[in-house]
């Protein structure tokens, strides 16, 4: 997503009207990468359009920190679901990692209803 707030919510609607027509509200759904949201706007709005919530604040209260990958400070990477039973979430912290990308990445397992 990109760093400006309007252009964020831009993409946003995108994503939204394009999931929206092309899966149904009732199948599982994931969507994960860089949101670029620091300030955590974008749950909110993915929960009220299509029913989503954010694995690491589900499991773990609160959005992981994932950048920069060396001194992690910001929540700026998501992973969003609905329809799937969280097993386990957390984030890929150290060596190789931080070497691969200025992001942590966060992992996700997921078992179907």
């Amino acid at each position: 997503m990109g760093l400006f707030g309007l252009e964020r919510d831009r993409q946003l609607s995108t994503l939204v009207r394009r999931i929206n027509s092309h899966v149904p509200f009732e199948e599982p759904l994931v969507i994960a990468g860089d949101f670029n949201d620091w300030r955590g706007r974008a749950e909110h709005y993915l929960h009220r359009d299509l029913g989503v919530k954010e694995v690491f604040k589900t499991t773990h209260g609160t959005y992981a920190r994932t950048f920069p990958a060396w001194l992690p400070v910001l929540s700026m990477d998501r992973i969003y679901f609905r329809g799937l039973d969280v097993v386990d979430c957390n984030f890929l912290y150290g060596q190789p990692w931080h070497r691969m990308s200025d992001h942590i990445p966060l992992i996700a397992e997921f078992k179907l209803k």
